[in-house]
């Protein structure tokens, strides 16, 4: 039994202690100025963050391959799972330390946003630890509600409030779907549990005597995590929550979702559903493929930085499914280096996007940039050429390793279209760097929101944790431009260790 609870001690702790502080944020809403009150229980929410990461920690280095079956099958770890759960914990902490300038700016007063953000990333750890669909379903709906109440944060924003709706119904749809799919496999197998679901298909003859019924369960499950993860053709609501969240929790959704449901994509495809990956891997391709097409193209006339951004993502999850084709040990490995360097850089760009964009989202609004702070503007053109992937960045090192894995394993066809895109992002990338370094205008006139008149960003005001998480990944990135090989060993080692 204490073996059992040590394993998900952290998930415990932030449960309870998530509880305890959503019932004194009640208290403490009705004691002083919002602000103030705001700013404890996101300090508060960010401690029991730090805390849960130092408990996982502590998990690490177990010795054995197998994973550790917890509470009769409902959970299961093991080192990948253990540092997918560390990256995941740490990124939320750092999104609310993003966000204590950026709250009070947009006027998101409220303390339950902080709470959310626990709960939200609570649920995101149990779905990653999941050993069964029922467990799955929850950790999905856990994260799910807390997404469709964050996106719609700002009450009296319009745009917030469309945002949240559009999600909540695109969201349900995908909920269904995933219920749907598990229902379909419990028919037919008979089983809950991943442990015996992989044994009943792979007894069944790797497949091939599977019903088809099963295969078409487990391809809407596929489908929903899909969805979750923003790829195409599921992408059609990234774009509008992006643009209509507030800055910080778009951030919060291009950031920490990505790992939470790629990683139980990796760990269903290597795991339980691995005899039919055959069969599912026509979904991945085909999505893979669709999506580094629709968001480098995507993005090519867009004016606003957030629905650039959205566009961007979902051609990012195109090369991180590309990763994933082989099912191979070097193409989880190369997905894993993949998201991790993905996370540095979307965390840089959004401490820049946050002190930039404080009023509008167009793109125009950086005009002038380079004379107004020579070194932001630096520090993000650094940033935004590692996202395009041009040599010998780190952002280049990443797309290498995953369109490396498919050309080994002769997907021709999918590397050539990942250069490609590659070259297409590379362009409106640089867009972005021309209004930086080339483009003085002091005003600009926008004819989609009538005749109003907005001035370029000329008082750009960089706060202490924006300050500080911008020095913080630029040193990452050139850390691993320099330096690579710690990371490259440890993570390869983690994967090794889990899914051999």
């Amino acid at each position: 039994m204490l073996h059992n609870i040590y394993w998900i001690l952290p998930e415990v702790f932030m449960a309870m202690t998530g509880i305890i502080l959503l019932a004194y944020g009640g208290v403490l809403s009705k004691l002083g100025s919002q602000v103030s009150q705001l700013n404890k229980m996101n300090w508060l929410i960010i401690i029991t963050l730090v805390l849960s990461s130092f408990l996982l920690i502590g998990q690490l280095g177990f010795e054995g391959n197998s994973n550790i079956i917890i509470a009769g099958g409902f959970f299961v770890t093991n080192e990948f799972i253990i540092a997918i759960k560390l990256v995941l914990v740490l990124s939320s902490a750092l999104v609310l330390i993003l966000g204590l300038k950026a709250q009070v700016e947009d006027k998101m007063l409220d303390y339950e946003f902080s709470s959310l953000v626990l709960f939200s990333t609570l649920g995101m750890m149990m779905l990653v630890g999941s050993g069964d669909l029922i467990m799955l379903y929850l950790a999905i709906e856990l994260l799910s509600l807390s997404f469709y109440v964050l996106a719609s944060m700002k009450r009296h924003s319009q745009h917030s409030t469309e945002a949240g709706l559009k999600y909540f119904l695109l969201g349900a749809l995908s909920s269904g779907l995933l219920l749907f799919g598990m229902a379909l496999v419990y028919t037919f197998t008979g089983e809950t549990g991943f442990i015996a679901i992989g044994e009943f298909l792979w007894y069944s003859g790797s497949g091939v005597s599977a019903p088809i019924e099963i295969l078409i369960g487990i391809t809407f499950i596929i489908i929903a995590l899909l969805f979750k993860l923003a790829a195409a053709p599921f992408h059609m609501w990234a774009p509008d929550v992006y643009e209509g969240s507030p800055t910080i929790v778009t951030a919060f959704f291009a950031i920490v979702p990505k790992i939470g449901t790629l990683g139980v994509l990796i760990l269903l495809l290597t795991g339980p559903f691995v005899s039919l990956f055959n069969e599912l891997q026509p979904l991945i391709l085909f999505s893979a493929c669709l999506s580094m097409i629709v968001g480098s193209i995507g993005a090519l006339n867009q004016a606003k930085m957030k629905r650039l951004l959205a566009y961007s993502a979902i051609s990012h999850i195109g090369f991180l499914l590309v990763g994933m084709l082989p099912n191979s040990v070097l193409g989880i490995h190369a997905c894993f280096v993949y998201i991790c360097l993905y996370i540095v850089m979307s965390f840089n760009t959004f401490a820049f996007v946050l002190a930039n964009f404080r009023h509008g989202n167009f793109i125009t609004q950086l005009s002038g940039l380079s004379r107004q702070n020579p070194i932001l503007a630096f520090t993000f053109a650094f940033t935004l050429l590692s996202i395009a992937g041009v040599p010998p960045l780190a952002g280049f090192y990443s797309k290498y390793l995953v369109l490396l894995q498919a050309i080994n394993n002769e997907f021709f066809g999918v590397a050539l279209i990942g250069i490609v895109c590659s070259c297409i992002a590379g362009f409106y990338y640089l867009r972005i760097i021309r209004w930086m370094f080339f483009k003085h205008d002091t005003t600009f006139h926008l004819k989609d929101i009538g005749d109003a008149i907005y001035p370029s960003n000329t008082n750009v005001s960089v706060s202490l944790e924006q300050s500080l998480i911008l020095g913080a990944t630029l040193f990452i990135i050139l850390t691993f431009l320099i330096y690579p090989i710690p990371f490259l060993t440890f993570s390869k080692t983690i994967i090794l260790s889990s899914l051999i």
